[in-house]
């Protein structure tokens, strides 16, 4: 107390103040910046992939899969992505004839090659590439692509600058000049002068999602316009209005892609396998009205009396139908 008997004020603690709140701003800002320097870190090691599985017929059993793989996918063998693919698919097809194996499947890019079960996801696969999950061995064909940075992370490059070139060899047409209508070349060009030398490609390009690469150079893809414009021809020849071999599609999608992809048998006059005959034949019984658990306890009964020989199930289910169909009074 002072002598006139008041109580003395208490010292108050040092205020925060500005500097104190401009000191928790930049603490908050420096956690803020570490969270979002992880979350790209994080990001840097992934990759965005679609899968797509088309080997059946039935429509309502194909599944297209887009993912953005961990690093520990993106890194690892194609066989662990087949994997995560047939967990998935099956989930969604529960029937156990439509369950797919994954030991019995590989990846092959769109437009490129197929790809070893034990072959390193990031040495071959981009994020943006599509592939798709076919069975059978893997074809060996021309050496894989190399690998091919991700256009999403990739530090971006300035644009080569185009070629100098005439007037005649860029976009302006001049009197008496024609356009060369071979693939990627569209050089104007004297059609009544000397040959005009013509650096193109063989077929059409093909254009899918962003991607965009020339069908007979697979390995050269690019999502920019301008990126696939650059890329060079595969053949040298003269300049033409009405080249011979380009009268059909000037360019292919999806729909094409699914086509070429598509298994094709090497034995085409082989006969039917009899397992294959028996399945046609329960989805014809099914779809009159046959009920599927009663034809398979048939089949069954049938195997065991022919040694599970497929070929004498088939002649012994013909047999017996056509004795039926021969009767007069059905």
């Amino acid at each position: 107390r002072t002598a006139g008997g008041a109580s003395a004020a208490a010292p108050l603690p040092p205020s925060k103040g500005a500097e104190g709140r401009r000191a928790g701003g930049s603490v908050g800002r420096r956690r803020e910046g570490r969270c979002v320097a992880r979350r790209a870190a994080r990001r840097r090691g992934s990759m965005k992939i679609t899968l797509r599985y088309e080997e059946v017929e039935d429509k309502e059993r194909h599944m297209t899969l887009r993912l953005t793989l961990p690093k520990k996918y993106a890194s690892g063998p194609t066989k662990e992505v087949v994997r995560l693919f047939v967990e998935h698919y099956n989930k969604k097809h529960k029937e156990a004839e439509h369950q797919l194996d994954a030991t019995a499947l590989h990846l092959k890019l769109v437009g490129g090659n197929h790809l070893e079960r034990e072959a390193l996801m990031e040495d071959f696969v981009a994020s943006g590439d599509e592939c798709y999950l076919l069975g059978g061995e893997v074809l060996v064909g021309v050496p894989p692509p190399a690998k091919r940075p991700a256009s999403t992370t990739a530090t971006p490059q300035p644009a080569a600058p185009a070629p100098a070139t005439s007037k005649p060899a860029g976009g302006e047409k001049e009197k008496g000049k024609a356009r060369c209508k071979r693939f990627g070349c569209n050089k104007y060009y004297d059609p009544e002068g000397p040959p005009q030398e013509c650096v193109h490609h063989k077929a059409p390009p093909i254009f899918h999602e962003t991607a965009k690469w020339w069908s007979c150079c697979p390995d050269r893809k690019a999502y920019d316009w301008d990126e696939f414009m650059r890329i060079p021809g595969c053949q040298t020849s003269t300049c033409s209005a009405n080249p011979e071999g380009q009268e059909g599609k000037r360019f292919l999608g999806g729909s094409d892609l699914r086509g070429d992809c598509a298994p094709q048998r090497l034995d085409a006059d082989a006969p039917k396998d009899p397992r294959h005959k028996l399945d046609d034949l329960r989805r014809g019984l099914v779809a009159i009205g046959v009920d599927s658990e009663l034809f398979e306890k048939v089949w069954g009964k049938v195997a065991a009396q022919a040694g599970n020989d497929m070929d004498k199930v088939v002649a012994l289910f013909s047999s017996r139908f056509s004795a039926l169909l021969n009767r007069t009074d059905i």
